[in-house]
C-alpha cells in the first residue's frame, strides 16, 4: 500500500539532491513509511482490539521496535491474533505487513467488521481515501444489513465521524440505502456548518422521498439558521400538515413569522410550545419580543414563572431589565416611549 502512496509525493519537485540522498538511506535502513504518518499512526487510539492470548493488547502497547514488531509476522493464528498483531505494525509505521494482517484476519472471520474497520483507520489516517472508498464498496456489497448496522454504529460509537462519512458516502451506491446514506451525510455537513453539501444531500432526499421527516425537519433548522424565513415557514408547515412534529418545531414557525413581523401568527405558535420547550432563554427572548413589538406595554408576567426558573439556575440578568414591564419604572419608560413616537 505504502508503496503506491508514496509515488504520489513529489519528492524531486523541491529536494535538493543531497537531501534526497539522506532521505533514501533513511528507507534503506527501515524508515517504511513518510515520517509525516508516523507520529500519528503511533499515538492514535481510533484501532480496535480483539480479545487475543497471544497478542494482547497489554502486550502490543509494550513493543516499541519496528524491528521487534517485524520479526512476529507469521506468529499470528487466529483472527484475532492477525487482527491485534495489524495495529502493533500498523502503529510501528510496517503499514505494508499490517495491511496484510487486517486482510489475514478478515479473510479468517469474514462476518466479524473489526479487521476491516481498522483496515478502514489505517486508511483514513494516511489519507489514502480512495482506498477507504474501494475497500468499504466492495465490503459493503457483501455483507448483510445486520453486519452494515453493526459498522455504522462502532463508527458512531466511537466517534469517528470522518470514517463515517466514507461509509455513507460507499453505502450510497447500494440500491436501497441512498436515502439513509444522504441523510448521514446531510446531518454531518450540517454540524459542521458546510451548508450547500448539507442542502444537496436534502434535495437528494426529497426529491425520492418528499415527505422525509428528518430531511424536512433538517431543512426548517437550516432555513431558520440561514435567516430565509419563507423556507422555515413552508418546511415547518408541511410538517404540521402531515401531523409530524420535530424538536423545536413550534419555535421555529414562531420565529420565522415574528421575523416577518407577523407577531399575531407567531404568539399564536408560542402558545403552542410545548411545557417542556420553555424553559430556556432563547424562546423567553422570542416571546417577550413579540409581545413588546406588539405592544410595548404589553403584560409580561407569563413570562415571570420561567425566568425565574432560569435565575434559579444561574441566569444573572435582572428580572427588571429582562421584563421591564412588570414594574412601575419599566411601564413608565414604555408610556414615555410611545408618547415620544
Amino acid at each position: 500500500m505504502h508503496k503506491k502512496i508514496w509515488k504520489r509525493i513529489p519528492l524531486k519537485r523541491f529536494l535538493n539532491p543531497l537531501l534526497r540522498i539522506l532521505i533514501a538511506q533513511l528507507f534503506l535502513s527501515g524508515c517504511v513509511y513518510p515520517i509525516r504518518y508516523a507520529e500519528t499512526l503511533e499515538s492514535d487510539r481510533g484501532f480496535l482490539y480483539l480479545p487475543s492470548q497471544r497478542f494482547t493488547k497489554e502486550k502490543i502497547e509494550s513493543i516499541e521496535s519496528p524491528w521487534e514488531a517485524k520479526s512476529l509476522r507469521g506468529k499470528a493464528i487466529s483472527t484475532e491474533d492477525h487482527n491485534n498483531l495489524g495495529i502493533l505494525l500498523a502503529k510501528r509505521s510496517l503499514l505494508d505487513e499490517a495491511e496484510q494482517e487486517f486482510l489475514e484476519a478478515h479473510k479468517s472471520s469474514a462476518s466479524d467488521p473489526i479487521p476491516i474497520l481498522n483496515l478502514l483507520r489505517l486508511y483514513f489516517l494516511v489519507d489514502a481515501i480512495s482506498e477507504s472508498r474501494a475497500l468499504l464498496s466492495n465490503y459493503l456489497k457483501q455483507a448483510s444489513p445486520a453486519e452494515r448496522n453493526k459498522i455504522e454504529k462502532i463508527l458512531l460509537d466511537n466517534l469517528r465521524e470522518e470514517e463515517l462519512v466514507i461509509f455513507w458516502d460507499s453505502l450510497s451506491s447500494i440500491p436501497g440505502q441512498e436515502v439513509h446514506s444522504w441523510n448521514g451525510l446531510a446531518d454531518y455537513f450540517y454540524r459542521k456548518q458546510d451548508w450547500s453539501k448539507s442542502y444537496f444531500y436534502l434535495e437528494k432526499i426529497l426529491v425520492v422521498s418528499p415527505y422525509h421527516k428528518n430531511a424536512r425537519g433538517l431543512m426548517l433548522k437550516m432555513a431558520d439558521t440561514l435567516e430565509k424565513w419563507d423556507e422555515a415557514i413552508v418546511f415547518g408547515q408541511s410538517l404540521i400538515g402531515t401531523a409530524e412534529r420535530v424538536p423545536d418545531l413550534e419555535y421555529y414557525l414562531a420565529h420565522a413569522y415574528s421575523e416577518k413581523k407577523r407577531y399575531d401568527e407567531a404568539l399564536e405558535w408560542i402558545r403552542k410550545v410545548p411545557e417542556s420547550d420553555r424553559g430556556n432563554l432563547r424562546f423567553l427572548n422570542l416571546w417577550r419580543t413579540c409581545l413588546l413589538s406588539r405592544n410595548p406595554r404589553a403584560d409580561l408576567t407569563p413570562l415571570v414563572p420561567y425566568f425565574r426558573r432560569l435565575k434559579a439556575q444561574g441566569l444573572e440578568i435582572s428580572e427588571e431589565d429582562f421584563l421591564p414591564t412588570t414594574v412601575p419604572e419599566g411601564r413608565e419608560a414604555a408610556e414615555r416611549n410611545i408618547l415620544g413616537r
